[in-house]
């Protein structure tokens, strides 16, 4: 069975590289305040966000999923500046490109372009307590929820066992709501193909979690 899913890929050229995903996520949630979805501020429980802030080799990138697809194309396509900490700063360009992409079962290896944070309070100290084999497992099994949690929220639930196998992570101190993490670099094998730079784990709206498919030779 076939799922699909429409996709916009909105790539900002600004002229500064330090403007960092947040103030992105700020200005736009200022500027769509009575849209929830681009700034996920609102009383109803936590979904996966179908607006996502991400930073590509120094690109500012606005991601939108399924019906937000059509907003983010249609709002970000006359965007000309960005407004962070009283400052504005002036887009060069808006590269936009929308696709309607097939989650299907394939092998398929994907990098995390930022952190991905896998644990929580509760878990880390579950996760200390194991040794290295096992904590293989449990961060693969922790992978596998965070791609059922994302493919939940788009609508999707497939008839195929999400399988993966990690090759590398790396360990690295995140900052998150002001609070440290941690968080991991890496690779993963899994059996699902995924829309490019699409987030897993905590704070996906905030670039956290950017998975990136390894083109195989």
């Amino acid at each position: 069975m076939a799922f699909m899913i429409d996709v916009c890929y909105a790539f900002l050229e600004v002229n500064s590289n330090e403007i960092p995903t947040t103030n992105l996520r700020g200005f736009l949630g200022y500027l769509f305040v009575n849209d929830p979805e681009f700034h996920h501020h609102s009383e109803s429980s936590y979904h996966y966000p179908l607006v996502q802030y991400k930073k590509i080799k120094d690109r500012l990138l606005v991601l939108g999923l399924n019906e937000y697809a059509k907003h983010v194309f249609e709002r970000i396509s006359n965007l000309d500046k960005v407004v962070a900490e009283k400052e504005k700063y002036k887009i060069s360009s808006v590269e936009l490109s929308t696709q309607s992409f097939e989650i299907c079962q394939q092998e398929c290896e994907y990098e995390f372009l930022s952190p991905w944070i896998a644990l929580n309070q509760k878990n880390y100290k579950t996760f200390k307590d194991l040794g290295r084999d096992e904590r293989t497992a449990f961060l693969e099994k922790i992978f596998t929820g965070n791609i059922l949690s994302a493919l939940k929220g788009l609508g999707i639930r497939v008839d195929f066992r999400i399988e993966a196998r990690i090759k590398k992570l790396d360990p690295v101190q995140t900052k998150v709501h002001g609070n440290e993490f941690e968080g991991f670099y890496g690779k993963v094998l899994t059996n699902v193909a995924l829309p490019n730079y699409i987030g897993i784990g905590k704070s996906v709206s905030k670039g956290l979690g950017v998975l990136n498919k390894i083109q195989s030779n």
